[in-house]
Formats: C-alpha cells, structure tokens, sequence
C-alpha cells in the first residue's frame, strides 16, 4: 500500500484514459484519470476542506466534495477518490504523495480552520446574468457581467460585487446539527427576512450603469499560449464558447448569452472537440482550465 503521512493514506491506484472514444496518440492522451480508494474515511474533514480548498462544492446527496489542488480536478467520495487530468501512474502517484501531505495537514490543523457546512447549490449562469447591468462596467472585478455571473454560480464571489445588483427578498442560513462526539448528522435552513435586519449594501434603488454592453475578453497571452499548442488554432468565437461550456452552462444558455442560434453553439462545440482531441465538455473543461484560459 501507498502510504503518505500518520494519518490519511491511499491504495488501490488505478490509471486509465476518460472515456470510451479515446484514441491513443491524439491531443486528449494526457487526459487521465487516477482513482483510489483512503486506508479511513475522510468524509469528516469535507467541511475543512470547504474551507480551504480552492474551488471548493460540498455535495450531500450523494455526500462528496469536489475541488482544485495544483491546477488538477479532484473529489473526494467518503471512502474513495478520483483526480484528473495526469499523464501517467508515476505521475498520479506523485500527486497524490502531495495531495495526502495537503490532506493530512489540514487534518492536524483542523481545530485552527473554521469548517464550512455551506452545501453547494450552483444556480445557473444564465439566471444570475438576469439579475446584472450587462453593461461589462468592471466594478465587480470581472471584465465582464458574464465572468462575474459565471463566479457567483460557482461560489467564487458575492454579490455585494456588483453596486447594481438589487438586495435579496430573503436569504438562507444553513446551521450545522452535531451529535455527542462531535460528528455532523444533519442540517437546519433557517429562512432570514432581510427586511428586518436592514438594507444591505445594493439598495432597491440601485440602477442600472449606463455603459454600453463591451464583449467578453480573455488574456491575449493566455489565448496565444494555448493556440499555440495546437495543430489549428481556436477562433475567437470558439475561444469564447469553450470558456462558457466549461462553467457548465448549457447549450441554450450559451444560445441566449452569446445571441446566437443552438445549431450554431452546436456546431462550435463540434469544432471545439475536434480541435482540442476531446470527447465531452469535462475534457474541454479540463484542457481550459490546464491553459489559463478559466
């Protein structure tokens, strides 16, 4: 058994290539995945990672966590693991040496770390945007209302972000229930009027900013850079849809957002795949996120 560390360890590495139309020696090689199963249960340290893991989504039902560590893809089942993209086993194996060393700190540290019990419930990007200028002003920290609504539906940002976003009806508050050893058993959702705590930070009368609508932009040496490693270089268009697809949104979302037809988004995702060598949107997402361009 491979063993990293006094208390989490892994076993059972298994390396193979993501899905069932992969074809050896085309641009999607290096998109493995490893799986393996942990020496204990880590369901107990979902909450810390919550915490601090990057990109973190806690999932109840069934109970995972999924998150980023050195810019690869990883969920944690209770018993079991999966991590993509590597390129080989030696290289799933050194990884997952770090990724025990991560787990293991954060396991010794854990009465330092506020857990986060904050259950993942991703909105869609399309029905955050209803709720924004889509004026691209910047103000938000995002170069565009679509990167900002695209991070509020991933949990990344607030959206006290946006000085133009209206101040909720109502909000949620998810308050952890224990049991006599310290274990988490269940939840309570306490509905919270807002209305009787005070305005928040975006009034009812926040308007609209008065800018034109300015289109999506990407780091012009981030999309050089991964154009560069293939034989035929994304459009702008297809650069465009890659980056919406990867955040998961749908083929009509991509529709509504990018104003155009769904045989039209269609059909860039076709040339998306074939460009790139991939199979499915994970794939896609995957070479994204591996170029910078996400």
């Amino acid at each position: 058994m491979e063993t990293v560390g006094p208390e989490f360890s892994f076993h059972g590495l298994s390396v193979h290539f993501r899905g069932p139309n992969f074809k050896p020696g085309g641009l999607s090689e290096k998109d493995m995945m490893a799986s393996f199963l942990f020496n204990r249960e880590v369901s107990s340290l979902f909450p810390y990672l919550n915490a601090v893991a990057e990109r973190a989504e806690l999932h109840q039902t069934p109970r995972f966590i999924r998150f980023r560590h050195e810019n690869r893809f990883c969920v944690f089942y209770p018993q079991a693991g999966l991590v993509t993209p590597v390129d080989d086993r030696a290289q799933a194996r050194s990884f997952l040496d770090r990724l025990m060393a991560f787990l293991n700190d954060i396991y010794t540290r854990r009465h330092e770390i506020t857990p986060n019990h904050r259950l993942h419930r991703r909105v869609s990007v399309l029905d955050i945007l209803k709720l924004l200028p889509k004026t691209n002003c910047g103000q938000c920290g995002y170069n565009s209302c679509m990167a900002f609504a695209a991070a509020l539906s991933l949990q990344e940002s607030v959206p006290e972000g946006c000085p133009y976003m209206r101040s909720p009806l109502g909000e949620q508050a998810i308050y952890p229930v224990y049991d006599a050893k310290g274990n988490l058993v269940s939840t309570v959702a306490i509905n919270i009027n807002t209305a009787k705590i005070g305005p928040l930070q975006n009034g009812p009368d926040a308007s609209p900013h008065p800018d034109s609508e300015a289109p999506l932009e990407m780091d012009p040496e981030d999309v050089e850079a991964a154009n560069m490693s293939l034989p035929t270089p994304l459009t702008p268009r297809e650069l465009e849809v890659l980056c919406i697809l990867a955040e998961g949104t749908s083929n009509n979302e991509i529709s509504h957002m990018l104003n155009i037809s769904p045989h039209t988004v269609k059909s860039h995702i076709i040339h998306i795949f074939n460009k790139l060598g991939v199979n499915d949107r994970t794939q896609a997402a995957v070479w994204a996120a591996r170029h910078n361009l996400i």
